[in-house]
């Protein structure tokens, strides 16, 4: 239950990252931690593995092209993505595909995690459902010193728009965070840091640099007469 606890916090803390459907077969159900103010947060054991999975559903205010700006700003995530300590751009291939590296702050004694990942964004043309995927990419660059390997990560954000200025998000992750953990960190790894996660991520849609945005993948929504 501990390393389950603190994975929900570096889960969420990194933020930006589905399980494919044959990954959820024969698994726990969902557990309800958290519902506050249209956030609700779940969690779960992976059987036999140390990773685990979460999911936060939640509204949202805005527009996907918002949303999509924001996770493709790396160089802004320390002041938009929770406990982020330091994030670099690898590679750019288009504006649908990007590569990056960031540094998460844990707090002490734990040394801070580190990932590199494969971000994609694709939408539905019909159902205009909005699929952001973040796989990690352990070997892709060194172990930085001071800082863990996050050893597996595979997430998902399904983004349904509801209105024209509103979303409906389902985000699912598998983590493990890698090397050890103290139970002591059990208050920390609780649900309300996946609330805090989110909470940013909903406020920073509205920041002066992520409106006006547009994307050639991305259709925006219309509403049916």
């Amino acid at each position: 239950m501990k390393l389950l606890q603190v994975s929900c916090y570096l889960a969420l803390v990194l933020g930006s990252y589905c399980l494919s459907t044959t990954a959820v077969q024969a698994q726990e159900e969902w557990h309800l931690e958290k519902n506050k103010d249209q956030i609700q947060v779940y969690s779960r054991r992976v059987p036999g593995s140390r990773s685990t999975e979460l999911k936060v559903e939640c509204a949202m205010n805005g527009t996907q092209n918002q949303l999509v700006a924001l996770l493709s700003d790396i160089a802004n995530y320390k002041n938009v993505i929770y406990k982020t300590k330091s994030s670099r751009l690898i590679r750019r291939v288009s504006e649908t595909e990007l590569v990056y590296h960031v540094v998460t702050a844990v707090p002490w004694p734990v040394s801070d995690r580190d990932m590199s990942v494969h971000l994609t964004f694709a939408q539905d043309p019909v159902s205009k459902l909005l699929q952001v995927r973040g796989v990690g990419m352990p070997n892709l660059v060194a172990v930085q010193p001071g800082t863990v390997r996050i050893v597996d990560w595979l997430a998902i954000w399904l983004v349904r728009p509801i209105t024209k200025e509103k979303m409906q998000v389902t985000y699912t992750c598998r983590l493990d965070p890698g090397g050890d953990i103290p139970t002591w960190l059990d208050n920390i790894a609780a649900a309300s840091s996946a609330y805090q996660s989110f909470t940013l991520i909903r406020k920073s849609l509205s920041l002066p640099r992520y409106q006006g945005k547009s994307f050639a993948f991305l259709t925006p929504y219309a509403p049916k007469d």
